[in-house]
């Protein structure tokens, strides 16, 4: 007898072949709304199988009311006689009506919702010979394996329309760590490489008492995200040519040179903290504004204030001049060499001669320095002198403020990326000042060309995130864009991996449009047969979308969570604390000084003047005992942390509702009578 004595077909499963069934040629998609829907299933395949039809998939929100199978525990919990059981079984064969397809709304695909929602569904079909009357085919196992595919539907012509002719399969393609969607030839094929999910047997009795198996599979409907979320490759590979590739395994194809992963890690690390730090320099200098006349603020309450920040600014700017230097010395190590030079290296490319004036152009913001102390005349040379102090900025436990800044392990030379200067009277602002305004000024060799089209889909024009509308802190990519010519060309095996909201957006970029619509296949493989029998795959099951975690239209999973109901002193003392939380001696520092705040005080340290209070923090150091740093475990009682992000959050909402008018839809409170907190 040869590998194959005749074609294999996929069917709807067997139990729904009752009557005229314009489905049954191709698998069906089944719903469960409970936790124990395999129990639910077996139970209905064991008494009605026929009532599996009750299960078809079709489009629901949580806004309709319960289905009638829902309502229905089919699961027996009275156990029978075996011949009682069977006669039942037949009764209901008999009764059981034919299965219509559901009815779809016009203009809304079925649309599958996650385990979080209460939503369960299995793919189910039966295999059968390709004969007439379409006897069962046993899996013999071994060489012969089912399963199933998930094909994601996209547009042929990158056109959002809705012409199902317009769309076409892509595979979910696995290779090592990494996966894509692979366009297919044709639907009915395999791509090599193609994802194949699980499918079990499932059994049960037709009317006649024979024994028959369905095979189903679950579908990953929570695995949304990980799905549109991979690249999309839009040539089609057969899966003679995979396994021709797979028998003679070539060179694997060149990589191509690019900087994109270089340019993200000097974004990530540099330039987008730089962003953040000049953006709180804006907004704490137009903090010193005073509105009343009358305020006790003098000049040396004023002066304080700005030493203080810049301090602060100056310890987070050597921090990331000490990236910085990192990342010249790993990516652009001829710029990095060529920092000792106080003249134009000629040696350089042109795009590293243009970075190196550019950080010798570049001076330091901010008041001269305190004695002992010099400034950095460039960034090119506080970037050259930086990796001296590595070791000791990254071990520094404390905040380089007015009580450390002796302390020897901080660097010699202040170089602020961002200074501040005091305001000349109450009723002014605090000035900024430092190298950032040098970038956003543009020109040589910050060119204007070097940022991103005024009509570029990718940029934010309004509403501006800068605390000053007139400064506009994005044009730092400047600063971005000049490093990242100087790149030498590789193809980034050794950098580190882009980050993977920038491989979500490029990939979102690519299939802007797409509607969102999967189709499941069933797969039989005779792995003997090579080409000349190639896999069976099913005709496709309805098409259907996958819902996210927060979809609006998503049933709600009833979730109970019962407060402390004694909420007075005594009835708290009554509740163990078993939560241990670990902290080192630094955290151990910080929470002490937290513990000597009150609300007051962090209000007064956010409120404008004269209502302005500042927050002594010290050194920030940790927790000692002479020269003994100590750690400290706290025990915290679970209900009372319950109890306080119950009221915060609450809090938060209503504050932020003049951003979001929310309120109306956060809480909806019912009565419970005779409820009380002692009982």
């Amino acid at each position: 007898m040869s590998a194959v004595a005749h074609q294999v077909t996929w069917q709807a499963p067997r139990p729904l072949w009752r009557g005229t069934t314009p489905f049954a040629a191709r698998p069906q998609l089944l719903r469960f709304a409970s936790d124990d829907f395999m129990e639910q299933l077996l139970a209905t395949l064991a008494e009605e199988p026929a009532r599996i039809s009750d299960r078809i998939a079709r489009y629901e929100t949580w806004r309709d009311p319960p289905l009638a199978v829902d309502l229905k525990d089919p699961i027996v919990r009275v156990p029978l006689p075996a011949p009682i059981k069977e006669a039942k079984r037949r009764r209901f064969w008999r009764s059981a009506p034919s299965a219509p397809p559901p009815a779809a709304p016009a203009n809304k695909p079925l649309k599958l919702y996650q385990p979080a929602h209460q939503r369960y569904y299995l793919v189910a079909g039966t295999l059968a010979c390709q004969i007439p009357g379409l006897p069962e085919r046993a899996v013999e196992g071994g060489h012969e394996t089912v399963g199933f595919v998930l094909r994601r539907l996209l547009s042929d012509t990158g056109s959002t329309a809705a012409d199902p002719a317009d769309l076409v399969e892509y595979a979910y393609v696995r290779e090592g760590d990494e996966a894509r969607w692979q366009r297919v030839a044709a639907g009915t094929d395999l791509a090599p490489g193609e994802e194949q999910l699980p499918l079990f047997p499932l059994q049960h009795r037709d009317e006649a008492g024979k024994p028959r198996t369905i095979w189903a599979g679950m579908v990953p409907v929570a695995r949304r995200e990980e799905y549109l979320g991979k690249t999309v490759a839009t040539t089609a590979v057969s899966l003679a040519a995979g396994q021709m590739a797979s028998l003679k395994p070539g060179a694997p194809p060149a990589k191509p040179n690019t900087t994109v992963a270089r340019t993200a890690q000097l974004r990530i690390e540099v330039v987008e903290p730089w962003k953040a730090l000049v953006r709180a320099a804006l907004k704490a200098a137009q903090e010193f504004v005073t509105k009343t006349p009358d305020s006790e603020e003098d000049d040396t309450d004023r002066a304080n204030r700005v030493r203080d920040y810049n301090y602060q600014y100056q310890h987070q700017s050597w921090l990331l001049l000490l990236d910085l230097r990192k990342w010249l010395d790993d990516r652009v190590p001829r710029l990095s060499a060529a920092l000792s030079a106080t003249t134009l290296p000629p040696n350089l490319s042109t795009a590293e001669q243009a970075a190196w004036r550019a950080l010798n152009t570049l001076t330091s913001g901010g008041p001269p320095p305190p004695a002992g102390k010099t400034k950095a005349p460039s960034m090119r040379d506080a970037l050259l002198h930086i990796r001296e102090f590595e070791e000791q900025l990254d071990a520094a436990s404390t905040h380089y403020n007015e009580t450390t800044l002796a302390d020897a392990s901080w660097p010699s030379f202040h170089f602020q990326l961002v200074g501040m200067q005091a305001p000349p009277n109450k009723a002014s602002a605090a000035t900024t000042d430092g190298p950032y305004k040098t970038v956003l000024a543009g020109g040589d060799p910050f060119s204007s060309t070097l940022d991103p089209p005024a009509n570029d889909g990718s940029v934010i024009t309004e509403p501006s995130d800068s605390p000053d509308a007139t400064v506009a802190v994005e044009k730092l990519d400047r600063f971005t864009a000049l490093l990242a010519r100087a790149l030498p060309a590789n193809d980034e095996s050794d950098a580190q991996p882009i980050p993977h909201a920038m491989k979500l957006r490029d990939v979102l970029i690519k299939t802007a449009g797409d509607q969102g619509l999967f189709v499941i296949r069933m797969v039989h493989m005779n792995a003997d047969c090579g080409p000349l029998h190639p896999p069976t795959l099913s005709s496709p099951t309805e098409r259907f979308r996958l819902a996210s975690f927060f979809d609006p239209e998503a049933p709600v999973r009833p979730i109970t969570i019962t407060l402390p109901s004694d909420t007075s002193p005594s009835g708290l003392r009554k509740h163990g604390r078993g939560a241990a939380f670990v902290m080192s001696d630094m955290l151990c520092g910080q929470v002490q000084r937290a513990k000597g705040l009150g609300f007051i005080d962090l209000v007064l340290q956010v409120l404008p003047w004269p209502f302005h209070k500042d927050i002594k923090v010290g050194d920030g150091g940790g927790c000692k005992n002479n020269d003994l740093e100590i750690g400290m475990i706290c025990s915290l009682s679970i209900p009372i942390i319950t109890l306080c992000a119950l009221i915060l959050l609450i809090i938060i909402v209503f504050l932020l509702d003049f951003i979001f008018r929310w309120v109306p839809w956060f809480i909806a409170c019912f009565p419970i009578p005779k409820f009380k907190a002692q009982s």
